[in-house]
């Protein structure tokens, strides 16, 4: 078992990663207080069937799988639910399933009653290694992603890698884009390994390498005023994309093709281009241009005409640049 303390002041949590875990989830969690299990209507049942009864099979809620369920009808229908079925402030609600649920559920608790705690149980390697951990959680507008949300940190996040065994195969290779990432931005050798070795003979490894990244990052800088943007490579382009696409893209193939469009004319370019070939990851999307730019104008590291990106020196060494929105258009 791997344990990664997340050291925020006054929000201080484990990341606990073992295959295998979701077996022993009493350990974990105190079955006698109130529990609400939230997740998609999509996931394998084995999750549920496994964990429910060892919490004294509590109250569990569905919404519909996809990018379709970050709205504000489903937070609104879930809070209203929450209050119809009696649910306390001092319920313990449970996000069980990918980045969707996870930033879902993580706003409704950050709204509901003001705030009740909540656990990750991320169940999609991308979940698993970027979204569940520091706290950013939130919900898409019509017009813009993840435009309203808050930082609510979880009580505790469960790692359990076996449930990466009923993903497709696409779903697999959204993740690995954003491990990918982790490596471009902070660790060479995290990016070589990922190139040149298969990952899934040791992915609780991986995992915990990416998580270990984010960590660091997130403690030195919750709020995303700084440091922490640099998580984003790949991702102002990215999320216009995923956008225009209308969500047709999985959020790590449109992060790829952001992440191959500001790596151009880098000495990294062909061995990032190697990389998500390897794992079937998109290289280009056909798009409007203008249409890419208006999205990115409405992002929201856009500061007046001022725009953060994030570009790679060399591999394992990501910056934060500052430009005139309009710059972007050299990207896409």
């Amino acid at each position: 078992m791997r344990t990664i303390n997340v050291q925020i002041p006054n929000n201080e949590y484990d990341v606990v990663i073992q295959k295998g875990i979701l077996s022993n989830i009493g350990l974990y969690i105190d079955k006698s207080r109130e529990i609400v299990i939230i997740s998609d209507d999509n996931i394998p049942k084995i999750y549920l069937n496994i964990i429910k009864p060892l919490l004294g099979n509590p109250l569990t809620l569905f919404v519909p799988q996809g990018e379709v369920s970050k709205s504000m009808e489903t937070a609104y229908s879930l809070v209203n639910t929450l209050i119809h079925k009696g649910v306390t402030r001092g319920a313990l609600i449970i996000a069980l399933g990918g980045g969707v649920i996870g930033d879902l559920v993580g706003f409704v608790s950050s709204v509901y009653l003001r705030g009740v705690e909540y656990i990750q149980i991320p169940t999609t390697l991308l979940s698993q290694i970027d979204s569940s951990v520091g706290g950013k959680v939130g919900i898409n507008a019509i017009s813009m992603k993840n435009a309203i949300g808050s930082f609510k940190q979880p009580k505790l996040v469960i790692i359990d890698p076996n449930t990466l065994k009923t993903l497709d195969q696409r779903q697999i290779s959204s993740g690995i884009s954003e491990m990918i990432k982790y490596g471009l931005i902070a660790d060479k050798s995290l990016f070589y390994d990922i190139l040149n070795n298969n990952i899934f003979n040791s992915i609780e490894d991986y995992i915990y390498k990416c998580v270990t990244i984010k960590k660091d990052i997130v403690v030195e800088d919750e709020l995303d005023y700084g440091r922490r943007q640099l998580l984003n490579y790949g991702h102002t382009i990215g999320h216009a994309i995923e956008q225009y696409s209308n969500y047709n893209l999985l959020h790590g193939e449109a992060v790829a093709i952001g992440m191959m469009m500001m790596a151009k004319g880098s000495h990294f370019e062909k061995d990032l281009e190697d990389a998500l070939v390897k794992y079937d990851l998109p290289l280009t999307y056909e798009y409007d241009k203008k249409s890419i730019y208006n999205i990115i104008k409405t992002d929201k590291k856009v500061n007046g005409n001022k725009l953060n990106i994030i570009l790679v020196e060399e591999a394992g060494k990501g910056f934060i640049k500052t430009i005139n929105v309009h710059e972007i258009n050299e990207r896409i």
